[in-house]
């Protein structure tokens, strides 16, 4: 027998076999370049309560500071997908900003609502520089996975389409986060990346960065104390139609660099209706995200409508609501059944306090 004609063919017999058994192609950095694992990380724990505010029946308000317990918590209709769309930039520092730098990659993924972090991990081959990792995450269709109660186009001027009315506000919940990093072989022949956080540089010996995401918006639920006294008056609570308006500017876009609302309209409105009675005999009449800065109480000024048939019952205006970015306010009142304010839709003029709308640069 002709060893030397049986050796190819064994070669060959062995390549296939270990193609065979793995057919995974691992792509591997070429020379000067690094392989970056991004790993999405988001939140899905409820927002912590933050303040609670009770009206009386005269407009007026008390303020109390509740403690950062685990409010209630909620589930994603099982017909859409958490989305998690990804843009790496190299900057020139960590105090650049993104829309200074370069668009090295954008990714966009679809997870399974449920999915608790890290949701996936991204992988990137980049050469010696620094980098920075935005992340955003919101809920899509499953069957139409594309931009929907948000329009993120550039992760730094994400805009809220603000004619989009979910039928659960849950839905309209995102978060987002970012990373810094470096890679130079310099510092390290390997070329792991160097994780850039707090003043600090840490090796990230598995290649791995961490993109922590959280909730980019405050939320608050409006409950009315006043039920019996509405249904003594022969009403029903499932006739009712609430109508939310916001005045005197809210948020209505997002900077995932600055971590801070970049875009406001003067105005905007938000139908429900009442969805909870608990077992204190309180309503809740409705509850917003509303999207708030990374590091300060942000406020925001509605009006109340209730409305039976297109009839309009009742109105409570001039409610002032502090919000801190993924914390709960708890607003209470007798919004059934005590009217105050004019009643006129618009900014009300004789709403007396300072209201002050910071933007950031």
């Amino acid at each position: 027998m002709n060893l030397r004609s049986i050796y190819p063919a064994t070669v060959c017999g062995i390549v296939l076999l270990a193609t065979s058994c793995d057919a995974t192609i691992h792509e591997y950095p070429g020379k000067g370049e690094s392989l970056v694992v991004v790993e999405l990380n988001v939140d899905r724990t409820p927002p912590q309560y933050y303040k609670e505010l009770v009206y009386d029946q005269d407009g007026n308000r008390s303020e109390t500071e509740l403690a950062p317990e685990l409010s209630q918590t909620y589930t994603a209709d099982e017909r859409l997908c958490m989305r998690i769309i990804t843009e790496l930039y190299e900057v020139a520092s960590t105090e650049s900003r993104t829309n200074t730098g370069r668009l090295v990659a954008r990714r966009e993924i679809a997870v399974e609502r449920l999915m608790e972090a890290p949701q996936d991990t991204l992988q990137f081959r980049v050469p010696e520089g620094r980098y920075r990792a935005l992340s955003w995450a919101d809920y899509a269709p499953q069957s139409n996975v594309s931009d929907w109660h948000f329009e993120t186009g550039s992760l730094d001027a994400v805009l809220v389409k603000v004619e989009h009315k979910p039928q659960v506000n849950h839905h309209k919940s995102s978060a987002a986060g970012s990373s810094d990093f470096a890679i130079d072989f310099a510092a390290d022949r390997q070329g792991a990346p160097i994780l850039l956080r707090s003043g600090r540089a840490t090796r990230a010996d598995d290649g791995s960065i961490p993109v922590y995401l959280e909730r980019a918006s405050g939320r608050f639920r409006l409950w009315a104390t006043d039920l019996q006294e509405f249904l003594a008056s022969g009403k029903r609570i499932e006739d009712l139609d609430v109508r939310i308006i916001y005045k005197q500017y809210v948020s209505a876009g997002y900077n995932v660099d600055t971590q801070n609302p970049n875009a406001f309209v003067e105005s905007r409105t938000m139908e429900t209706s009442p969805s909870t009675v608990e077992a204190d005999g309180s309503v809740l009449l409705a509850y917003d995200y509303v999207l708030t800065s990374s590091d300060r109480e942000d406020h925001v000024l509605i009006d109340v409508f209730l409305y039976e048939d297109g009839q309009e019952l009742n109105h409570y205006q001039d409610i002032e609501v502090p919000l801190w970015r993924n914390r709960e306010t708890v607003i209470k009142g007798p919004f059934l059944t005590r009217s105050v304010g004019s009643g006129d839709i618009g900014i009300d003029e004789g709403f007396d306090d300072e209201f002050v709308v910071v933007i950031p640069d």
